[in-house]
């Protein structure tokens, strides 16, 4: 089948050859974007969208929430039902590397329980302030032993690692906390640490247990406090038969790659999407008194939302 795609309100890096979707779907399809595409994949960085009449599928690896009055069909974290226009897909998914390296077996030396205590990699110091979860952490690990900290937060290693993997790669254990705690809000934090070789300690969605292996991290949803946490860590730390038998654990329970996350499954998922006819395939209510009235809300919040309106503005200016 031959795709045309668009895509709008993603972070300003973003490359549309290069996406996830289009590579993903390059697998079936042949995709072609362009700018008049009757499909448009959205994601929560502006309002483009609402400059869109035809199919809008909404992207999310971010801790919000879809809004069905504003797309047809959505990707998101959260646990929820809601037909064929929902399906679940934490952003780890999106990490193919990773994900694919942290599914593979482990290969687990002796000599992986010699390494240094623990790595700690977080630059967003908004959201990760000496108070928050991952601050308090950090702080009463380094009360115990040293943590290597490869971010711009808390620093001690000479300035931000370029290569974050191959950080963690030195190291026991890595800090693996969300900057929110949200059932099933999963990001790529834990999937890389694993990928890694190294055992997460693992903060943030209360659920993980039922989503990964609680066997092979640190949980710490499973302990009172960080207090409790950081003595089952230094516990693992100084039992090397313990460390390494968490290290072999797979990240998902009996190392079988959950079927809602494969490849087959997401295909699936926008085939139905692409083979309805487009009218068909707008599900958002479009006609009416309250049709339109989120739209409108939103719109009115776009005229006066001075980031998106200069960035617009410079994407004109530059042709883009």
């Amino acid at each position: 089948m031959r795709l045309r795609l668009k895509f709008a309100d993603f972070y300003a890096t973003h490359d549309a050859s290069d996406d996830f979707f289009v590579r993903l779907l390059r697998r079936r399809h042949e995709v072609e974007i362009h700018p008049d595409a009757e499909h448009l994949i959205f994601g929560r960085f502006g309002y483009d969208f609402l400059h869109h009449e035809g199919v809008r599928i909404f992207y999310t690896g971010e801790n919000v929430r879809p809004n069905f009055d504003l797309c047809d069909y959505a990707l998101a974290f959260d646990h929820l039902n809601f037909g064929d226009r929902y399906l679940r897909l934490p952003l780890y998914r999106l990490y193919e590397d990773s994900y694919r390296a942290a599914l593979a077996p482990a290969a687990v030396e002796t000599g992986a329980a010699r390494r240094k205590f623990c790595s700690y990699v977080v630059s967003n110091r908004r959201v990760s302030r000496a108070d928050t979860a991952r601050g308090q952490i950090f702080a009463q690990l380094s009360a115990q032993r040293r943590v290597e900290s490869g971010g711009r937060q808390f620093n001690n290693v000479g300035g931000p690692v370029r290569d974050k993997l191959a950080f963690l790669r030195e190291c026991k254990f890595n800090v693996a906390f969300e900057n929110t705690s949200t059932p099933g809000y999963t990001t790529e934090k834990i999937i890389e640490a694993k990928a890694a070789g190294t055992v997460p300690i693992y903060w943030g969605n209360p659920l993980i247990a039922t989503e990964l292996n609680p066997r092979a991290f640190v949980n710490c949803h499973d302990y009172p406090d960080f207090d409790a946490v950081v003595r089952r860590v230094l516990e693992l730390d100084g039992d090397d038969a313990a460390y390494l038998a968490m290290l072999a654990e797979p990240i998902f329970p009996g190392g079988i790659e959950p079927a809602a996350l494969r490849e087959e499954q997401l295909l699936d998922f926008f085939d139905r999407i692409f083979t309805q006819p487009v009218g068909q395939a707008c599900r958002r209510v479009r006609v009416g008194r309250w049709g339109r009235r989120t739209e409108k809300e939103y719109r009115r919040v776009a005229r006066f939302d001075l980031k998106y309106q200069l960035n617009r503005l410079r994407r004109r200016l530059g042709g883009g």
